[in-house]
């Protein structure tokens, strides 16, 4: 049986054995990165099958209201021979394109462009939030 992609991707995210993903629903999974002002800038991942996403913009440094953008995201094939580094790619609502690699050794990302979306640019740098661990790790260790 061929483990799907995210399946993989979600098991580097959070450590776990892919045998324990298998079985499970994949826990949504998040990036944060920055704005052009400085505000936060969130990737929110819907669960698998899923390939919904949604970028908020938290207004944390400027004041402003929060914003949330819908998008979408398809993860790259991992070429043969190269390390299990996911790659996913963002495409918004007015059809711009972000790809974002994944250091396989770590949280951290690099994105391909600087898109803007409703006016606000974003840093090229990308973060995983690994907030969702513990809750992915509990779900797994107690299902039958």
């Amino acid at each position: 049986m061929r483990t799907p992609l995210a399946a993989c991707l979600s098991a580097a995210l959070f450590a776990l054995p892919l045998s324990a993903i298998a079985a499970q629903p994949i826990a949504p999974i998040s990036m944060t990165g920055v704005t052009d002002t400085g505000d936060t800038a969130e990737l929110r991942f819907d669960a698998t099958p899923s390939n919904a996403a949604t970028l908020l913009i938290k207004g944390d440094r400027t004041g402003s209201p929060p914003r949330s953008f819908p998008v979408s995201y398809t993860f790259e094939p991992i070429q043969k021979g190269a390390l299990n580094n996911p790659i996913v790619k963002i495409t918004f609502n007015d059809k711009q394109t972000m790809t974002i690699a994944c250091d396989p050794l770590s949280d951290n990302c690099h994105a391909d462009s600087y898109p803007t979306v409703g006016g606000i640019s974003f840093s090229i740098l990308w973060r995983i939030t690994r907030a969702d661990t513990q809750t992915a790790q509990t779900r797994a260790h107690t299902s039958p």
